[in-house]
């Protein structure tokens, strides 16, 4: 897992309209327990799911489908 550090907004140069707004839709998602996902995933994150379910590839590759498709 990434970590990051927490960033002092008040620290950086001044954003643009749309980087705020966009900063705001990201700050929105995490408090509200959400993130947003790649709609397909790379190998790596197919790989792991793969491991951490005891199943293949291709059926790590179908679950991520399906999630996604009820989250829409």
């Amino acid at each position: 897992m990434n970590a990051t550090l927490p960033v002092n907004r008040a620290d950086l140069e001044p954003v643009s309209r749309p980087m705020e707004y966009a900063l705001n839709v990201v700050k929105a998602l995490g408090e509200s327990g959400m993130t947003a996902v790649p709609l397909k995933p790379n190998a790596a994150m197919l790989a792991a799911g793969a491991r951490a379910g005891g199943v293949t590839v291709e059926v790590a590759w179908k679950i991520y489908q399906a999630m996604i498709n009820e989250g829409n």
